[in-house]
């Protein structure tokens, strides 16, 4: 199996006890994949101009601030590959576009044209209920971080 390593730049954006995801599908094998929105880093790039650039490109969405919350190193499996990705997540404030404010799912569009649908996640959705998080220890990331509190209810 090849092996990929690379960087990413990961955005959180949340509303009270839920948070932003993209459904992705691996087209070799059909496994559906919650992964936050952001991408790889450029060469040359930080991965606070990756992230920036990504939510740009991704959901046409300049972001003004943005917090770093921490990285997080983990592997997953995509397109064939073993992926080996160390991930930069950053916090950012739904307030930066109206869609995210009011709730709504926009679509998130690939680099290549591709349309991936978006929906808000509960911290506390049964695991087995829902596809796998593409980020090992996201949820634990963001307990200890207090960015969604382990005893709030579901919205």
């Amino acid at each position: 199996m090849e092996i990929e390593t690379r960087q990413a730049a990961l955005c959180v954006f949340r509303r009270e006890n839920v948070f932003l995801v993209a459904e992705i599908r691996d087209p070799l094998t059909g496994v559906v994949l919650h992964r936050l929105p952001g991408g790889g880093i450029e060469e040359g790039e930080s991965p606070e101009e990756a992230v920036r650039r990504e939510l740009q490109e991704e959901l046409g969405i300049r972001l003004t601030h943005v917090h770093l919350l921490g990285k997080l190193d983990h592997v997953w499996f995509w397109k064939g590959r073993e992926v080996r990705e160390r991930a930069w997540i950053f916090l950012a404030n739904s307030s930066d576009d109206g869609r995210l404010s009011r709730g709504e799912n926009p679509d998130l569009f690939e680099a290549g044209g591709e349309r991936v649908k978006t929906l808000w996640r509960s911290i506390h959705d049964a695991a087995e209920a829902l596809p796998s998080l593409c980020l090992t220890h996201l949820i634990e990331l963001l307990t200890q971080r207090v960015i969604i509190p382990a005893g709030a209810g579901v919205e």
